[in-house]
């Protein structure tokens, strides 16, 4: 495991997990992989992973910002980081494989662990229970919303909720535990915008079952809040999602 998780050791990660991929595999298969997208509508997963590889730059992008701000010598990471910037290039989605991992040449994972162990560790991993957990209860709610009765507008809300949790699990490997911050956030507005749907639909199991779902969310991410004081958005991000829950808890009655 890294000594530090940071954007360059998810980079890092990222980059092991893939550098044994058959030279034929289409890269969209590849990233399809790393992310778990599964949509059987081309479209959709491609725009799913267009969105994946976009993070990954912007986490590319920090990774060069913080080595610079530390007065470290640009030689000794841009050429990797360009590297990697180029490996998640979305316009390449259609290539095969053989092609983009040439990329992966021997100094790219060695810059990028020289990284990690320099910049600070911003969070501890949210152990793979959890995400498992969260992702069956994402199924677990979209099953039960298929055949519910609550009103279609209540319905929309609560399935968006369920999108915005799926999503997070998506962007894990590559942002970290920002990908639940900003779903929290995004929750908590939601509540309050539409505080009288969610009223009507008290004691419903469709929203014990959104309340759990967020309750694990929060759980999952009360390590990182104690373990990343470099953050000064986390504890607003904890105030709010404390606020979700409290709601939601009202109502689950």
């Amino acid at each position: 495991m890294a000594k530090n998780i940071n954007s360059a050791s998810r980079i890092l990660s990222i980059i092991d997990s893939v550098k044994a991929e058959s030279d034929a595999t289409p890269a969209h298969d590849v990233w399809g992989k790393v992310f778990d997208i599964e949509n059987e509508d081309k479209s959709r997963k491609t725009f799913a992973i267009s969105r994946c590889l976009a993070d990954l730059h912007d986490e590319v992008e920090s990774v060069r910002s913080e080595m610079k701000k530390l007065g470290y010598s640009e030689n000794l990471y841009n050429t990797t980081l360009n590297k990697c910037n180029t490996l998640f290039a979305v316009q390449t989605l259609m290539s095969k494989w053989q092609s983009m991992k040439q990329q992966i040449t021997p100094e790219v994972p060695v810059a990028l662990g020289f990284c990690s162990e320099i910049l600070p560790n911003e969070e501890d991993l949210i152990d793979k229970d959890s995400l498992d957990d969260l992702k069956r209860m994402a199924a677990d709610l979209r099953d039960t919303l298929s055949s519910s009765k609550l009103p279609d507008y209540t319905r929309n809300i609560i399935d968006k909720h369920i999108t915005k949790i799926e999503e997070a699990l998506t962007k894990y490997k590559a942002v970290g535990a920002k990908a639940f911050e900003e779903v929290l956030q995004s929750a908590y507005g939601e509540v309050i915008a539409n505080e009288e749907a969610f009223k009507e639909a008290k004691g419903s199991s469709e929203l014990g079952k959104l309340s759990a779902m967020w309750q694990k969310t929060k759980s999952a991410l009360d390590g990182v809040v104690d373990a990343n004081k470099r953050l000064g958005a986390m504890g607003g991000m904890a105030e709010k999602g404390q606020k979700v829950l409290e709601f939601l808890s009202n109502l689950n009655v």
